[in-house]
This record gives structure tokens, sequence and C-alpha cells, in this order.
């Protein structure tokens, strides 16, 4: 097989391959003996059945379409080898007739990755953040660790009720259907409410503020559409609400006690709690400071960097980026995304803008990423694939050996996740490059208020 480049524009390629008539005898005779070992002919056993029986069973035409599916990719596979060419889609293929005793050509158009150029790595200038842990931070957390383990006591209290105050209360509610037919739904449900809390509804904050333990109080309302509860949606609901205490709550002091509870004997002190979490604090601080670091690199490195983004690619992240956004908005409000749009009152064209222009950073940021791996031969290997599949299952708490069967199972999946872990590593390799400019946290603020 003889190959030329027909023609090449952008990230377009075209490539001729030429068979001479005695390859294409060679293909056809192969493809006639396999159909002689599969071919259930009766008369003949399988593998011994006469060429011109099954040039006369299958046809020649089937015979030559048989052996074209073959050669074909074959074809393709050593036109990628030879040309070195890294595709972002399926080639488009323009065989010729493929006849017994003739020239076969095929015409191949290639989509590959364009040409980044890359600017010299040890010219970008790149800024660190530097995060710092401080023990008002620390006192925060732990702040919020004694919170999770407050709990509501009864006070006995017999006064009335205030927008802050937490109670305990019992419940029945109904249906009300238009003739004024009230259907049970819950009777004596007991539940403990905070009448400051957020999301509380109005007409129920509205019904208990002003009453005292053993008051009783209605409370009717219609149940949104998009309520998570599909059976009440769009229904009138009706409570009937009794009181039955005050209740307080009561956060833990921080104490040597506590601190054995809480850490399951891991620490014993208040002293040695306050050391760890700051440890914490400042390992997540550090972090932080890092990837400010890596996400600055990156942005100039795309920034300095030249190339013509495929449109095939754009289109594909663009793609990918909605049906994400769409299963989740599905899953937030249970909305597809024209109910979304009409509901939420966004404009599709304004979405398409910032999708389009969203999708073009993602898809520059990874080939370029791809070019700096390629031109320092940075590589993923077996043992960081299988360790990265490892920390995807503690993550996520499946079984190791059934997510990397999963993974393993689909090659576009596996594929990625190799492409993420080569990705990574060019980063890593791009900051130890960069020249690195170290900012204190608040100067960014303090510019931003300058400005």
């Amino acid at each position: 097989m003889k190959t030329e480049v027909v023609s090449q524009e952008k990230n377009i390629i075209v490539i001729k391959a030429e068979f001479e008539a005695e390859q294409v005898n060679k293909a056809i005779d192969s493809t006639i003996k396999d159909l002689s070992k599969k071919a259930n002919i009766k008369g003949f056993r399988k593998g011994h059945v006469p060429r011109k029986t099954i040039e006369l069973y299958f046809g020649m035409k089937g015979i030559c379409a048989e052996a074209l599916e073959k050669m074909v990719p074959e074809a393709i596979d050593k036109m990628i080898e030879e040309y070195e060419l890294s595709l972002i889609a399926e080639p488009k293929l323009e065989p010729g007739e493929l006849i017994e005793n003739e020239p076969f050509t095929l015409q191949v158009t290639f989509e590959v990755t364009p040409e980044v150029t890359l600017p010299d790595l040890e010219t970008i200038e790149a800024e660190k953040t530097l995060y710092k842990a401080t023990e008002e931070m620390r006192d925060e957390n732990i702040a919020r660790l004694l919170e999770s383990r407050s709990e509501l006591v009864p006070t006995y209290e017999e006064r009335e009720l205030t927008k802050d105050d937490y109670v305990s209360v019992k419940y029945d509610s109904f249906t009300v259907d238009p003739d004024g037919t009230e259907t049970p739904v819950e009777n004596g449900q007991k539940t403990e409410l905070h009448l400051g809390q957020e999301n509380m509804r109005p007409e129920v904050i509205e019904a208990l503020i002003g009453k005292k333990p053993g008051d009783k109080a209605t409370v009717e309302f219609s149940v949104e559409n998009d309520q998570e509860n599909t059976e009440l949606a769009g229904k009138k609901m009706k409570y009937e609400i009794e009181v039955l205490g005050i209740l307080k709550k009561v956060t833990p002091e921080l104490t040597d006690e506590t601190v054995v509870e809480m850490t399951q004997s891991k620490h014993k002190t208040v002293d040695e709690f306050k050391e760890e979490v700051m440890s914490q604090l400042k390992a997540a601080a550090e972090q932080h400071s890092l990837d400010s670091l890596k996400d600055s690199a990156v942005e100039r490195l795309c920034d300095l960097s030249e190339v013509e983004l495929p449109e095939t690619l754009v289109t594909r992240q663009k793609e990918a980026m909605k049906a994400d956004q769409a299963r989740k908005i599905k899953k937030d409000s249970g909305m597809d995304m024209d109910e979304f749009f009409e509901k939420s009152g966004m404009d599709k064209e304004s979405y398409e803008n910032e999708l389009d222009m969203a999708a073009r950073v993602v898809v520059k940021r990874a080939l370029v990423l791809e070019a700096v791996a390629d031109a320092n031969s940075i590589e993923w290997t077996p043992a960081e694939l299988e360790a990265e599949i490892s920390r995807m299952a503690i993550s996520s708490r499946v079984d190791p050996k059934k997510l990397h069967d999963y993974i393993f199972s689909d090659r576009e999946r596996l594929f990625e996740l190799a492409e993420k872990i080569r990705n990574r590593k060019a980063v890593d390799f791009l900051i130890t490059k960069v020249k690195v400019k170290e900012k204190e946290e608040n100067d960014t603020a303090d510019t931003a208020a300058a400005e």
C-alpha cells in the first residue's frame, strides 16, 4: 500500500492510499478462504467449499464488500501510524470500487489535533497567593464542630413564641379539594422547628409566633408545582398544629472530655485538638496556595499560546457541558432545560454565548496542556492509572475492582482518565518552570478595593 498526503488545511489532512491489483486479489482470496470456513453450504464441509461455489453463493460484489471491510480499517491504522496522527473525530472515508485484478484507491479525511505554538515556559510569570491559617479560623472551625453536636432540650417555659425560638409541635395534615373536602395525609406527627430558619414557610411562622405551649393553630397554603413531593404539588394543604413546648439549643463546651468524645480518643486534651485543627488548616492553606499557582500558570500559558480551536471539539465540549447542566437542573428542580429557561427568565441566546466561551476556554486549556506534555515527553503510567482508580473508589465508597472493570470496559472512558492524569502531570511540570511571584492573600482584596 502506498500513501500520499493529498491536501492539508489547518487541522484537516486528506490522505490517499493506493493498493496494487496483486494486493486486491490477495485480500479477496483471504476473504474467500474465511467465507469457506464459515459458510454452511449443503453438500460441503466447512473449509472445503470450492472457490466457484463461494462466488456463486455470495456473489463477487458481496465478497468484495467483505474484503473491503477488512482492508479499510487496516489501511487507516497504517496511515495513522505512518503520519503520527492524533485524531479528534472519526475519519471520513471515500473508497473507490474494489474490483478483482484491478488497483484500488482509498481517500481518507482526518481531523487531527491542531498545532499549538507554546511560549518559552521559563518566561511565564505566574502568581502564587499565600493563604494563611489563623487562630480565628481555627476557633471558627471548632465552633462549627461544637455547633454540629448541639442538642435541643425542653425549657418548660410558658411564654409566647418569638421568631428566634425552637419549638416542639404535633400536627395533623390534610389536602383540601376545591369543594372543601379534606383528605387526611398525616396524623399525630411530632417534629421540632426553628422559627428563624430561612426555608420555613412564612404561613407557619406567622401562625405560631405569639402562641404559647398548649395553644393550637391552623395553617393553609398551596404547594408549589416545583416541590420535591410531586404528589402534593399544586394542591391546597391544611395543617392543624399544637405547640407542645419551647426548646433551647445547647451547644457543648470545648473541654478535654468533649475532645475525647469528638475524636474517639484520638486526642485527649483541648490543646492537642486545637493543634490538630490548626495543622489541618495549614495543610489546606498550603494546598490552596499551590492551586492558585497552578491556576495562574495555566491561565498565563493559555494566554501566551497560539492555537486555532477546531469547532468539532468546541461543539463536543458545549454538548457535554449542556448535558451536565441539564442533569443537574433536573435533579435539583425536576425541570427540563426549556422549562427552566421559561421559569427562570434566562435568555437562551446569552446562555449559548456564555456556554460557547466557557467551552472554548476548556478546549484551549486541554490542547495547550497536551502540547506541553508532548513537548516534554510527559506520559501517564499504568501504576498511576491504578492509583487514580483506587482514589476514586475510596472517595466514592465503591468496590475498587468493580470501578476498575467499569472504566476498562469503555475505551473512551479509560482514555479520558488517562488524559486527566497526563494533564495533571503537565501542570505539575509547568509550575517547576515558570517564574513565581508571591503575594499575600489580602493583596487581591486591597487591589480590588483600590480599583
